[in-house]
């Protein structure tokens, strides 16, 4: 997982196709521990994962409109499509990136519609 600046974040989650925020707080234990568990869980995959603390950021509790940590945030083309909270469902967050990255996006019109 990737420490970067608020801007850079930004501009990864912009430009990236599926991408994992994960916000946290300088004190708080249970982001101690969700974090190396998360980068674990996804270690060896494409995914790109990077971290910001909030406290470090503090433009980071209006932007993303976080009011805990830590929190986990997925971005699919730019748009959120997937936030946990303090209490993370590493099985659903599993699937759900999985999911994703099993995508089929080069789908042309032809497949689509006839």
């Amino acid at each position: 997982m990737k420490n970067i600046t608020f801007t850079q974040t930004q501009e990864k989650i912009a430009t990236g196709q599926l991408v994992l925020l994960y916000l946290s707080m300088p004190h708080c234990n249970v982001c101690h521990a969700v974090k190396p568990q998360v980068e674990k869980l996804f270690a060896g995959t494409s995914l790109q994962m990077f971290h910001l603390d909030a406290h470090d950021y503090p433009e980071v509790a209006s932007t993303f409109q976080v009011l805990t940590a830590p929190v986990i945030l997925v971005f699919f083309e730019g748009k959120e499509v997937h936030r946990q909270a303090r209490f993370i469902d590493f099985q659903k967050l599993e699937q759900l990136v999985k999911n994703y990255q099993s995508m089929n996006l080069s789908v042309s019109y032809d497949e689509l519609f006839n």
